[in-house]
């Protein structure tokens, strides 16, 4: 499901109030003063979704019907600058190191950390480098049970290659003055959804930023609140649902589930490929779908009930049949501002390449 003409500019008519009221200041200081807490440790996915909870309560004090949407970037993933959701009707597209000339936030003055317009610089100049693939992202979700795998597996990729490739605000530790920030964050946190959905709804393990323990009842940097309060949505202060995420397959490892295939056909002969590559190759990075019998149909974005407010997607179309193609590295800056460890770092990014790899020496062809 998409947002309509009518939903895009409601939506448009809230981040204005909020961006004129201050909102986007506030959110980008947080972010900001909490950096090293959040990023790189296991605080990750749970701060975030605790964020992003924040900023559409604000957003419902203007509008009660006020969701965040999130972007299914994944499908957007081989040609991200050519995704319909950077064009000037939507968030608008490159600032080539300047001030974004279109979009929703043409001609914001952002007042974090000082007085400057919306700037972004895509990291291949006019275009952007590829991020990781939808069935990059599927195999990770299948090979790591513990939240400290999995997390680390997603922030050295899918969430580090979008914001570099943006670029500009999106780069710094206050990047939540561009809104495609809390669309990536959205669609990071539906993903942690569904793998939580695969047998993994109360998994919260690993440490902090200072090497401690963290669990369920710890408490989450700046709110205070227990990890446990955000483990479950539709319950209490995480009253929101993601579009589809009612459906009965959603216990099931789909590709689908992952990233919604542009078409039907594309849906079923994704599904099918990667039933048929060789046995080895499924051992190795897709363990769940070995001995697998599920049906090819793709999943339906209908809204959920029993929540205050379904987040939907911001929809795009993309060709298929494609070998997979290398995704952007991170960058030695984004690295060190992240304190990660390189070694770990530079492991994952020869995993990406090696899966790569294996995938097109099977021959199999991403509808993507």
């Amino acid at each position: 499901m998409t947002l309509s003409p009518q939903e895009w500019n409601q939506m448009a008519w809230v981040l204005q109030r909020m961006q004129n009221d201050g909102w986007f200041r506030i959110f980008a200081d947080i972010h900001n003063r909490e950096f090293n807490n959040i990023h790189g440790n296991d605080n990750f996915f749970p701060w975030h979704r605790r964020f992003l909870r924040d900023f559409e309560e604000v957003g419902q004090r203007y509008d009660p019907n006020f969701a965040m949407p999130y972007w299914d970037e994944l499908r957007d993933s081989r040609n991200p600058a050519g995704s319909p959701v950077l064009s000037d009707r939507l968030l608008g597209g490159n600032g080539f190191g300047g001030c974004v000339r279109d979009g929703l936030q043409q001609g914001w003055t952002m007042s974090f950390p000082r007085s400057h317009c919306l700037v972004r610089s895509y990291d291949r100049g006019g275009q952007m480098q590829s991020w990781y693939s939808p069935e990059f992202i599927f195999s990770t979700m299948q090979r790591y049970n513990d939240m400290h795998g999995f997390r680390e597996n997603i922030e050295f990729t899918l969430h580090g290659s979008v914001h570099l490739g943006v670029g500009g605000d999106m780069a710094a530790l206050y990047s939540s003055n561009d809104f495609i920030f809390f669309l990536h964050h959205a669609n990071l946190d539906r993903l942690w959804d569904q793998w939580q959905s695969w047998g993994h709804r109360w998994t919260m393990d690993g440490r902090n930023h200072f090497g401690g323990s963290i669990g369920l009842s710890s408490g989450l940097p700046h709110y205070g609140d227990p990890i446990g309060s955000t483990m479950e949505l539709g319950v209490n202060r995480m009253c929101f649902r993601y579009a589809g995420s009612n459906s009965r397959r959603r216990s099931e490892s789909s590709l689908s589930l992952v990233s919604t295939p542009p078409t039907t056909s594309g849906a079923a002969s994704a599904e099918a490929g990667l039933q048929k590559l060789p046995l080895p190759v499924l051992q190795k990075w897709f363990p769940a779908l070995i001995g697998s019998s599920r049906s090819t149909a793709p999943v339906g974005a209908a809204a959920a009930p029993g929540a205050n407010a379904t987040r939907s997607t911001i929809g795009s179309e993309q060709h298929h049949g494609h070998f997979l193609v290398y995704p952007a590295p991170l960058t030695d800056a984004w690295v060190s501002m992240h304190r990660f460890d390189q070694q770990k770092v530079a492991r994952t990014m020869e995993e990406a390449r090696e899966f790569v790899d294996a995938l097109n020496r099977a021959g199999y062809k991403s509808p993507y």
